[in-house]
């Protein structure tokens, strides 16, 4: 595609402008004698590490969007220098409790040269007393319009890493490389080729790679707020006499491009949070074992109700702990084999409410899919196409008929996608969400909605709900100027609000294929999309889940074992199984159309299909269950803090490592569960019995060791390197020294006796294991601790923390428990108190202390205990 690029040119001091007081913005205009007159452009500072700068002109309107939550309130700020042309204006100063938005303090300013185009760089102290640049613009190439929007250049940092992006292909660096900025429906993708996939983040984090005994210059992450379609390139183009550059191409409107500074990663991932909101918080039952497959749902005979209504019963049988089912779009199939969302196959599923209480019984609750477009043969099709609630054509003068997928692999049929940006469309919408929830199903799986209309020219009814929007134009506007994405956020809006709104004491889970950043205010959780099966995309789905993380997209994860392709081979699907246990959120679901499928039931992945390595899987599943306590609690993190639960090992203060910016760890496989706690260290290539693993510093004076959770002689200095084992019973999992792992029984628990956690919104009451049933009581916690080694000389002091919730209520009560730990070379001494205890566990105020596996000092004044279900001793302590 070549695009024609206009280098805006003409600038002027904006009439009026103040620069020898304190003032909130700094403007720009072009003349009226400019080639391009009437543009203006805008600088202004919303946090004190965070710059915007806007820039419109005719055609050109500021973006339409709702991706900012931060109140529109710039800080002031003084021009310290003015000359022709030129200006320099510092940041406002950094807040004394902004350490968690820049732990840096350092001086910076924004330096602009408009003589030409506009020339705008970021500058700071390098801590030797000047001043270096941390980013800046391409001479010359800096601002320029395309055909309905805008093209960026910036100078390329070659030696920095670029990361973030939301679900891009890996491996995890960017550099090097170009990236469409949209969704499309892309089954069974290359995990690393594919693109796009479907997720639309124009988030860009640049990070310098760590070199000892130098100060680095800070991270800065490029966000823009525009829905519009875009391309990111970085540094894949190249054209002299500009040398090395990265370019920004949005397909419409004007231009909201934010600047963030920080120390790290961490720091800018956190200042993007305040800017466009923190994750939701995931209720806990999503974190469990969530079952899936096209093929228990599409099932004529026997009919699926037959097939899902065994499930619990096929749980127990084969051992295997599950939190939570998926139905696929099969109970929505009509007579001719296509779907009709919010309709019902009655023979397929003749009792579908009694199906949902009945899996409730057995604590399984119940997400159905729901897609935002019909066929013409639709029952609601007509009244949707009368209402004005689908998108319009100005050519034809009519509603938008087009090809959408309605059944099978490839397979088509006329139809339309119903505009999520009209009242009607979002009312249509809320009442087929109601219609589920009256069934007593939990929460909404929103698919299919990557909204990919293949024309931007045409109109939506651009009607949305009060406060919604910041700019949007009067009347219909063109979906390339609004952005597809927006339905998708109107839509998990609307299925969000459709579940407060009736389960108003519920924790609400919308599941969401696609999303704009916008979407994930109301969906707690997503997935990479339809994968498909082979060691290649196995080892691609980790730095996608990672680069998620680094873009607020925290509780996400594969389709274990690859939804589309031919049937993982028993290895394949273990190794799939053991990385999934890892992620935030953990699904096993396919679509395998394979006549021979081994488990009986075609078109999907089971955990029980392979015998010969069943008990693996369930040693796998039982794993992520014995430490739902931690994922819990990872997860408020990323709530409060937005820690992700799955980080890059660079992540925090491990970016001062240099070793992380290594080839083979950059863009290895290796990634913290809870950075700095623990380390996974997968094993995703055919036949890998051991892997070569690098232990990271957090410091140049890290004395710390890693403590190898499958034998009770691995234990590794941080720094190093070493061939560990990764036999197909286990991957590798290594807990760094000063770990604090809450843990629970390995099963399916709950965490109340009577309440929300018990009682499902169908007034279905879970059936525990002492009535005959599945789940247990969460009454049992345990704490794993990792102590200096009984050798090594320590005088530490170790803290931890965990968070202790009902796991369901919308405003839950909280335990927060915090264990401190100090070790000498003959006993270990171990305090924990509430701070915070609002949430009263089931388990009181016992907790069971383990020891690392070769430790065999005492824990100071605590009884000494055999857990039976661990097999381990451990030490009874009260939590004071």
């Amino acid at each position: 595609m070549v695009v024609v690029e206009r280098e805006i040119s003409g600038w002027q001091l904006a009439p009026g402008s103040k620069t020898s007081s304190p003032v909130t913005s700094f403007s720009l205009t072009t003349s009226s004698s400019s080639p391009f007159p009437d543009f203006v452009y805008t600088v202004s500072f919303p946090l004190a590490n965070a710059a915007r700068v806007i820039l419109t002109g005719p055609d050109r309107p500021a973006p339409p969007h709702d991706n900012v939550v931060l109140p529109d309130a710039p800080l002031s700020f003084t021009v310290t220098k003015l000359e022709e042309h030129t200006c320099v204006i510092p940041f406002p100063a950094l807040p004394a409790d902004a350490r968690d938005f820049d732990g840096s303090h350092k001086h910076r300013e924004v330096r602009i040269n408009w003589a030409d185009s506009v020339l705008l760089e970021i500058w700071e102290e390098d801590g030797k007393g000047g001043m270096v640049r941390v980013c800046g613009d391409l001479p010359s190439r800096s601002y320029a319009l395309t055909e309905h929007g805008v093209m960026r250049h910036w100078w390329m940092e070659r030696d920095n890493v670029h990361l973030g992006m939301g679900e891009k292909a890996g491996p995890l660096d960017l550099t090097g490389r170009s990236f469409q900025i949209h969704g499309s429906d892309s089954a069974c993708y290359d995990a690393y080729e594919g693109d796009p996939l479907y997720k639309h983040t124009p988030f860009l984090v640049s990070s310098p790679r760590a070199v000892a005994g130098e100060t680095s210059r800070s991270t800065y992450a490029i966000y823009h707020t525009s829905n519009s379609n875009a391309l990111w390139d970085l540094g894949r183009h190249h054209d002299d006499p500009w040398g090395y550059f990265k370019t920004f191409t949005q397909d419409w409107g004007g231009l909201e491009e934010w600047y963030l500074l920080g120390k790290g990663v961490q720091q800018v991932t956190r200042t993007w949070a305040e800017i466009v909101g923190k994750p939701m918080l995931v209720g806990r039952d999503w974190l469990g074992y969530l079952a899936s497959g096209m093929g228990l749902g599409e099932s004529d005979e026997p009919p699926a109700q037959e097939l899902l209504s065994q499930w619990p019963e096929m749980c127990k049988k084969y051992d295997i702990p599950c939190s939570a089912i998926h139905f696929s779009s099969g109970y929505t199939v009509g007579p001719d084999g296509n779907r009709y969302v919010f309709t019902m196959n009655k023979e397929r599923y003749p009792d579908f409410k009694g199906l949902v209480g009945g899996l409730h019984k057995a604590g399984i609750k119940v997400v159905p899919n729901i897609k935002p477009y019909m066929l013409d043969s639709h029952p609601s099709f007509d009244g949707l196409y009368k209402s004005d609630a689908l998108f319009y054509s100005d050519i034809v003068k009519a509603p938008v008929v087009t090809r959408i997928w309605s059944s099978g692999v490839g397979v088509n049929g006329k139809g339309s996608w119903v505009d999520m940006t009209s009242k009607e469309g979002r009312q249509w919408w809320a009442d087929g969400v109601k219609s589920l929830i009256e069934l007593g199903v939990d929460g909404m799986w929103n698919d299919n909605n990557e909204y990919y209309l293949h024309d931007d020219e045409f109109l939506a009814q651009n009607d949305f709900p009060k406060k919604m929007r910041s700019a949007a134009p009067k009347g219909k506007a063109t979906v390339g100027l609004l952005g597809r994405m927006v339905n998708t956020e109107m839509m998990a809006k609307t299925s969000h609000d459709t579940l407060v709104a009736l389960q108003p004491e519920r924790r609400p889970y919308v599941l969401t294929r696609s999303g704009n950043v916008g979407t994930f205010k109301y969906a707690c959780g997503t997935w990479t999309g339809d994968n498909e099966t082979s060691w290649k995309n196995l080892r691609g789905s980790q730095p996608i889940q990672l680069n998620c993380g680094i873009s607020l997209m925290q509780s996400t994860g594969s389709d274990v074992g690859g939804f589309g392709g031919p049937l993982p081979s028993p290895e394949l699907f273990v190794r799939w199984v053991q990385l999934g246990v890892t992620h935030a959120r953990f699904c096993i679901h396919a679509f395998k159309p394979t006549p021979d499928d081994p488990s009986g039931v075609s078109c999907t992945n089971l955990p029980w299909m392979y015998p010969e390595v069943l008990p693996v899987i369930r040693s796998a599943i039982k794993w992520r269950y014995e430490y739902l306590p931690y994922f819990n609690s990872l997860m408020w993190g990323s709530h409060e803090d937005c820690e992700p639960t799955n980080a890059w090992i660079g992540w925090g203060d491990f970016a001062s490592d240099p070793e992380v910016y290594a080839p083979e760890v950059l863009n290895g496989f290796d990634a913290w569960i809870g950075a700095g706690q623990l380390l996974s260290v997968p094993a995703l290539f055919e036949g890998e019995l051991t892997r070569q693993v690098y232990f990271p510093k957090s410091s140049a004076t890290d004395d710390s060791v890693y403590f190898d959770l499958h034998s009770p002689h691995g234990v590794y200095a941080a720094g190093s390197k070493a061939e560990v084992a990764t036999p197909l019973e286990h991957m590798g999992l290594f807990a760094r020294e000063g770990a604090v792992l809450p843990i629970g029984k390995d099963y399916h628990t709950v965490t109340q006796r009577e309440g929300p956690a018990r009682t499902t919104p169908d007034g279905v009451d879970i059936q525990l294991e002492e009535e005959g049933g599945n789940v247990g009581l969460d009454d049992f916690r345990g704490v794993q601790i990792f102590p200096a080694p009984a050798g090594k000389s320590s005088k530490k002091s170790y803290t931890g923390r965990w968070v202790e919730d009902d796991g369901i209520s919308a405003k839950p009560a909280r335990a927060t428990v915090e264990l401190t730990y100090t070790s000498t070379a003959e006993e270990v001494t171990v305090k924990a108190k509430f701070v915070e205890h609002d949430f009263k566990p089931l388990w009181g105020s016992t907790v069971h202390v383990f020891l690392p596996l070769a430790d065999r000092r005492k824990v100071a004044g605590a009884v000494e205990v055999y857990v039976e279900h661990k097999g381990r001793h451990a030490f009874v302590v009260t939590v004071e």
